[in-house]
């Protein structure tokens, strides 16, 4: 073929990436709903990104939330106009407690049926995964309270998120301290969360379950079972920017084998201030490219603050997939 590279994988079907940077199947580009909450609902937030040519959205379990209370008959919208596009969507759990790693067993609990209740939606919807921290620290206050955010306090919520990133190694440092603890109620959590997502069947299989690393968090993320027994549909999430400021250090995949979610996310390496990739400190290209090559994902999730920033990121991204593939192909052959 003349004018591109086919790639051959094991997991995928081929993919080709032609002179027009077509991608498909191997890498598609998935979005975050942050770009579009003041000015649409889940439902239309899915359509604008089909528009911008996004291969689905990452949406806000809020944000959904707030839409099913207005409109119940959305989720099925959801998943006839994702599945006639091609769309392949997910979920963020709510940063807004209460919180499924809760000391108090009265809160977790709550938490924990706030999740379950998602993932009937997410069935509903035809939405594969859920990606969640281990904990919620944010206050109710920055809760949506519709089924669009108000654009002031969107503004204000994304400072806030900022300016908490400033103490995360004191709320690491306190995490630490009651590290068991901690670590005990989320397990619990996430075995109850698992259990129920692997009997809720979207396209013929469970919901996946995606445990994602927080920059000020105190879990020891390589002891959980992921694919294993209990966990057998919680995978590893990935998020370059929390995985920078966490540990300093750039994300390595060389050792990751199993199946992954991952947030390509850039930032000024301190806080997690979602910029426009290649705008901050995070350098995400060799572990990106070895996701690619060893198939380890098949989708990659875009966090950006606005849409003008997330179509820019995604440029930088299909660029860089790219030269990634022409790589990967060069070695194949």
């Amino acid at each position: 073929m003349s004018n591109g590279i086919r790639l051959a994988t094991s997991q995928y079907r081929s993919v080709f990436v032609g002179a027009d940077l077509e991608i498909t199947a191997q890498v598609r580009i998935v979005t975050s709903v942050a770009p579009y909450v003041t000015a649409a609902n889940a439902l239309q937030a899915i359509k604008l990104a089909h528009e911008d040519g996004f291969s689905g959205v990452e949406l806000n379990e809020d944000h959904l939330h707030q839409l099913v209370q207005v409109k119940p008959n959305c989720l099925r919208l959801m998943r006839t106009y994702s599945a006639d596009k091609h769309m392949i969507n997910s979920l963020h759990k709510t940063l807004h407690r209460p919180s499924i790693d809760s000391p108090d067993q009265s809160e977790r609990k709550r938490a924990v049926e706030y999740t379950i209740k998602t993932l009937d939606y997410m069935e509903v919807a035809g939405i594969y995964r859920m990606v969640l921290h281990s904990f919620s620290d944010l206050p109710a206050f920055f809760c949506l309270k519709g089924e669009c955010a108000n654009k002031a306090g969107y503004f204000v919520g994304c400072n806030a998120v900022k300016i908490y990133g400033i103490f995360a190694p004191v709320l690491k440092a306190y995490r630490q301290t009651r590290k068991k603890e901690f670590q005990e109620n989320f397990v619990h959590s996430l075995s109850e969360i698992a259990k129920y997502a692997a009997d809720r069947n979207v396209d013929g299989k469970p919901i996946e379950i995606v445990l994602e690393e927080h920059y000020s968090d105190a879990i020891d993320y390589d002891s959980v079972p992921y694919g294993r027994g209990n966990f057998a549909n919680v995978i590893r999430g990935i998020d370059t920017a929390h995985q920078l400021i966490r540990t300093g250090r750039n994300t390595d995949l060389s050792e990751i084998n199993e199946l992954i979610h991952f947030h390509a996310v850039d930032t000024n390496g301190v806080i997690d201030d979602h910029r426009t990739i290649g705008r901050g400190k995070v350098n995400f290209e060799n572990s990106l490219s070895t996701a690619i090559g060893k198939n380890l994902t098949d989708t990659i999730v875009l966090e950006d603050g606005t849409r003008n920033s997330a179509l820019k990121s995604k440029e930088v991204l299909i660029s860089m997939i790219r030269r990634i593939s022409t790589t990967v192909s060069s070695r194949s052959v």
